[in-house]
């Protein structure tokens, strides 16, 4: 007999594997709470704190964040949700002692199905990507200029759509080091595990979705 508890996804993959796009998808499909680890923190360095201007340096230099500053940014909002409020995770956890962690946290608050998610891209492609996407300043929603090269507005909100501090080249290869050190350990950890699901996320937006929804039937 199948499980009633909530679902809750985790997104792994590169920048630039579609993660945004597909967390999105599957928070609109699954009705879930979306947690962009990325965008808090991105949020976090707009303000005008001792805090904010120590994580906005971290991001301008493409460095990544401290494991239990990431933790800080979820924890409370997963922790106040009720039971059968699922969450979707995009791009964490990014190291073993972050996946342990939140393994602990989430069978503490009871929260067991768990599945992983892995977009699986060309590094190459990925880059791409990443050099020409734009988030709106309003309502964070990414575009991408591969697939809308004309546009200059947010197709949301009509906010003004900015290029990130850190898409830059020498990030970009400072993220895609960083995951192949830190990050793959934790897609081998939930595979050997059999919570883990491979996409192939070179293919179009609607394809990697529909192989999601696949690939999640088992845990459904």
């Amino acid at each position: 007999m199948k499980s009633k508890q909530a679902l809750n996804i985790f997104l792994l993959g590169p920048s630039g594997s579609g993660k945004g796009t597909q967390a999105r998808l599957l928070t609109k499909e699954f009705k879930l709470f979306h947690i962009n680890t990325g965008g808090d923190l991105r949020e976090i360095a707009k303000e005008v704190t001792p805090l904010g201007k120590k994580v906005k340096s971290i991001i301008e230099g493409g460095y990544l964040a401290p494991s239990w500053l990431v933790f800080y940014s979820w924890f409370k909002k997963v922790a106040d949700l009720s039971q059968s409020k699922g969450v979707i995770f995009e791009g964490a956890p990014r190291e073993i002692v972050e996946a342990k962690r939140m393994d602990e946290v989430f069978t503490f608050l009871g929260k067991e199905k768990r599945v992983f998610i892995y977009l699986k891209v060309n590094l190459e492609e990925a880059q791409k990507r990443i050099l020409n996407r734009r988030l709106c300043s309003k309502c964070h929603m990414e575009v991408s200029l591969v697939l809308t090269p004309k546009i200059t507005r947010c197709p949301k909100c009509n906010g003004k759509l900015e290029k990130r501090a850190d898409d830059t080249p020498d990030a970009v290869v400072k993220r895609f080091t960083f995951f192949k050190k830190n990050v793959m350990p934790v897609i081998n950890y939930y595979k050997k595990q059999n919570r883990l699901i491979v996409i192939n996320g070179d293919q179009s937006i609607e394809k990697v979705y529909q192989d999601i929804l696949k690939g999640l039937k088992k845990f459904i």
